[in-house]
């Protein structure tokens, strides 16, 4: 497998969306969505065929326009959303988000569409599924509106709350840790949390960064603890109970950084940049003490000749692959240790994480 990678595919048109097919627990699957001015656009399934060493592509026929985000249900394979665009008689500009159901056969793949969620005259820029203990939920943030769907036979409003005006939301994160009942919002240089069941804001982490907050992610593992990055080139890492100033900053991006991303061995994070890098942070003093699954107990004893130093705090690796602005990076559902980036001009780049970090990590 790791002679495989990285492993790099072109795709035809110009790109920002890419998540993990996080329903497929068992082969490497992320979803990309393309984005061309002509009425092709494609929802492409990538699947790595792991004993012949081929990257299968199903191509879906996205009939909604430009692909803006995609964000795959982690509780049914077949489920996934998309905020798009296109442009109606040549003149206006027409967005949407909808929910989608992979269905078809491998022949004829179709995306069927199950329902519409933009809604209260907002332009919706990201979807999110719900986490364990809200299956059947999906969250829908717009430039002036936070929306609680519910998906199952159809798809119908559950709750919706306004958000302060003037602002400019960038991103969405469900908390895996409040039961499905919180999401984080990143909006100009702040971060809210939303309480879900109230649909109001609890907690802000004002001028969490000097520019704008493009994108955050809860830590897997530890309650509280969250990761931040954003045009000023910082990426940061924060404790929700005490947010006057971060626990950890890095600057290892000289441009806007777009993407942060927790792996589930949550001292490892990945962000991806403008600069055309994808960078693996290392942030052991801020991650949990979990133990070794079974496989890695396994290939620990294989490697037990392995040194045992402590690995340096900050950047690990840095990925040069991209010649252009990588808008995207996700981890694996099936492979932990393995993550794919995406950048612009359609490159699409899956990598693993080295023997020598992995085996620093669980020795």
């Amino acid at each position: 497998m790791d002679n495989l990678l990285p492993r790099i595919h072109g795709i035809e048109h110009r790109c920002r969306s890419l998540c993990a097919l996080e329903g497929e627990q068992d082969v490497v699957s992320f979803l990309v969505g393309t984005q061309s001015m002509k009425p092709d656009n494609i929802v492409h399934l990538f699947e790595l065929d792991e004993e012949f060493g081929e990257l299968n592509d199903t191509c879906y026929h996205h009939d909604k326009g430009e692909v803006w985000h995609i964000a795959s249900s982690p509780h049914s394979r077949d489920l996934i959303s998309t905020c798009h665009s296109h442009v109606s008689n040549e003149i206006n500009l027409v967005s949407g988000a909808t929910v989608w159901k992979l269905s078809g056969t491998s022949e004829e793949p179709k995306l069927e569409e199950l329902g519409d969620v933009s809604a209260h005259n907002s332009t919706v820029r990201v979807t999110e599924w719900g986490v364990e203990g809200c299956e059947g939920a999906l969250c829908s943030l717009g430039d002036t509106s936070l929306v609680k769907w519910d998906v199952d036979s159809d798809v119908r409003e559950h709750s919706y709350c306004e958000l302060p005006k003037r602002s400019s939301p960038t991103s969405l994160r469900w908390n895996p840790h409040s039961s499905g009942n919180q999401v984080g919002i990143a909006s100009d240089q702040h971060i809210r949390l939303h309480d879900l069941r109230t649909m109001k804001c609890t907690t802000v982490l004002d001028n969490a960064h000097t520019q704008t907050v493009r994108d955050l992610d809860f830590n897997p593992n530890r309650q509280y603890y969250m990761a931040t990055c954003g045009d000023d080139c910082a990426t940061r890492f924060w404790d929700t109970r005490n947010c006057s100033e971060p626990l950890l900053s890095f600057f290892n991006h000289s441009h806007w950084v777009w993407k942060v991303r927790y792996n589930l061995r949550d001292q490892l994070i990945m962000t991806g940049g403008s600069d055309s890098k994808v960078v693996l942070l290392n942030v052991a003093s801020l991650a949990s003490s979990d133990p070794v699954t079974e496989d890695e107990e396994e290939e620990k004893n294989m490697e037990n000749d392995q040194s045992k130093d402590e690995m340096r705090e900050g950047v690990l690796e840095e990925y040069d692959k991209h010649e252009d602005s990588v808008y995207s990076v996700a981890w694996s559902t099936a492979d932990p240790w393995l993550f794919a980036s995406l950048s612009n001009d359609g490159r699409l780049v899956l990598n693993k994480v080295s023997k020598e970090i992995k085996f620093s990590i669980i020795l």
